[in-house]
C-alpha cells in the first residue's frame, strides 16, 4: 500500500497513514489498550470508593485534598498510557517492514522494558508540568521536543535519558510541525472520547448507573487513545525519513536487533 511507504508526508499525509495503520490493525491496537486499561477501568471505582470528592462549592482546600488523593491514580494512569502508546508504536513501525505480531506479543515487549518506560514517564511528565506551570510555553516545548520518546524506546532500543536526548535531535527543525501533528491528534481524540462516553453513556448508566458511565468513559477511552500512539509512530518514522534517510532494509535490521521478550 502506498501510502504505508518510508517517505516523508505532509500533515494531511501523516493523518492518511495513520488512518490506514488504524484501519489495518484496529483488533491488535484494541488488544494492546484493552490488555493494559480494562482492569484499571473495572477496579478504579471499587479500590477509589473512600476519594473524597468535591462539595457543591468546593474551597481550595477541597481541591488540594482531592488531587492529593487522586494523584497516585493520576500516576498509575499516566504509566498505563506510556505502556500502551510504546506497544502500540511498535506496532506501527513493524507494520511498515511487513511484520504484524499479536497484540499479545507487543503488549510483553512493552512490558518487558516496563522500568525504562517508568523512567521515561517521570521525566517527561514531571518536566511537561513543571514547564506548563510557567508560562505555559516551556511545556508545550518539551512535549513538542520529547514526543517521539516512547517509539525510541521501543524501536532503538537505548535507555530513557538517551531516548529523551535523540528525540530532541530528530524533532529539532521540525517542532512546528510535531506541534501542529500532536495538536490535530489531541482534538480528533478528544472529540471521539466525549462523543463515544455520550453515546454509550446513555446506553449503560440506565442499566449500571454512575459504573455505567465510568466503563463508558472507558470503553471511549479504549477506542481512541491508541489512534495517538498510532501518530507517533507514523511521525516517528517521517522524521527519521526527513533526518537520515531511513529505508526498510535499515529499519527491519534495526527492528530484529531491539527485539524484546514476547
Amino acid at each position: 500500500m502506498a501510502r504505508l511507504e518510508l517517505r516523508p508526508k505532509t500533515v494531511g499525509g501523516t493523518f492518511e497513514a495513520s488512518f490506514a495503520v488504524y484501519r489495518k490493525r484496529w483488533a491488535t491496537l484494541m488488544g494492546i489498550a484493552g490488555v493494559l486499561i480494562l482492569p484499571y477501568a473495572v477496579l478504579y471505582p471499587i479500590l477509589a470508593e473512600g476519594l473524597p470528592t468535591f462539595s457543591s462549592a468546593p474551597t481550595i482546600q477541597e481541591m488540594r485534598e482531592v488531587l492529593r488523593a487522586m494523584a497516585p491514580w493520576l500516576v498509575i494512569r499516566l504509566f498505563i498510557i506510556s505502556i500502551m502508546l510504546a506497544a502500540v508504536s511498535r506496532t506501527v513501525v513493524e507494520l511498515y517492514v511487513g511484520l504484524e505480531a499479536s497484540w499479545r506479543e507487543q503488549a510483553a515487549a512493552a512490558i518487558s522494558r516496563m522500568v525504562s518506560l517508568a523512567a521515561v514517564s517521570i521525566v517527561f511528565w514531571g518536566a511537561v508540568s513543571l514547564g506548563s506551570a510557567f508560562l505555559v510555553v516551556p511545556g508545550l516545548f518539551l512535549l513538542v521536543a520529547w514526543s517521539t520518546c516512547l517509539p525510541i524506546l521501543m524501536v532503538e532500543g537505548v535507555g530513557p535519558f538517551s531516548a529523551l536526548a535523540r528525540s530532541w535531535i530528530i524533532t529539532s527543525g521540525r517542532r512546528w510541525r510535531v506541534f501542529v501533528v500532536l495538536l490535530i491528534s489531541a482534538v480528533l481524540v478528544a472529540t471521539v472520547e466525549i462523543a463515544g462516553g455520550l453515546l454509550a453513556g446513555t446506553l449503560l448508566s440506565p442499566l449500571f448507573g454512575d459504573f455505567g458511565l465510568w466503563v463508558a468513559s472507558e470503553l471511549a477511552w479504549l477506542v481512541a487513545q491508541p489512534f495517538l500512539g498510532v501518530v507517533l509512530g507514523v511521525l516517528y518514522l517521517d522524521l527519521r525519513v526527513r533526518k537520515e534517510g531511513l529505508d526498510p532494509a535499515d529499519l527491519s535490521l534495526q527492528l530484529s536487533a531491539t527485539e524484546f521478550d514476547r
